[in-house]
């Protein structure tokens, strides 16, 4: 009977615990500004390849746990035996802040493509849907590390990011 007793002292100890971390951790509300670079590999039928990505973010947190965020991506020009791809585009997302920094976002990308695929020529513009996760690391209140990794389809091309980058909070 005591062994029972303990388990559930010490279960409810562990939830009363993690709970106020969760709250510790959670995100203040407010304005924020970032960029990152990294990069990005295209995984199509005609051209597998990497190459650097710039991002530029701007984002405004709704509460503990919610935001919106909009950025600027850029695709730097990847070229390989004639198949040729360069893109960018905008984006905005509901990002969901969890404990401990994790964050997971999803939204719509407005992207613009100049490719070169099989010899054929495509110039266009478009919209999909995409979505990415990551951690924040804070140096303070105001600054933090920010990695993060991110999936587009641009194009009929799949595209995976990997940035490292800064954001301030205001």
């Amino acid at each position: 009977m005591k062994t029972n007793k303990f388990n559930y002292i010490i279960a409810i100890t562990s939830a009363l615990l993690l709970a106020s971390l969760s709250t510790a951790q959670a995100q203040g509300t407010g304005l924020y500004v970032g960029a990152g670079l990294g990069s990005y590999d295209i995984n199509d039928d005609n051209l597998r390849d990497n190459d650097r990505v710039l991002k530029t973010l701007v984002g405004y947190q709704l509460s503990g746990f919610f935001g919106i965020e909009g950025a600027w991506t850029d695709f730097n020009r990847v070229n390989n035996n004639g198949d040729r791809f360069e893109a960018d585009g905008k984006g905005l997302a509901l990002v969901l802040s969890l404990p401990l920094g994790i964050f997971v976002k999803g939204g719509q990308f407005w992207w613009s493509s100049d490719a070169v695929l099989s010899s054929t020529a495509r110039s266009s513009n478009g919209n999909d849907p995409f979505w990415g996760a990551g951690i924040r690391l804070g140096f303070s209140d105001h600054l933090a590390l920010r990695l993060e990794a991110e999936r587009y389809d641009v194009f009929d091309s799949h595209i995976n990011t990997y940035t490292a980058g800064l954001d301030i909070r205001f």
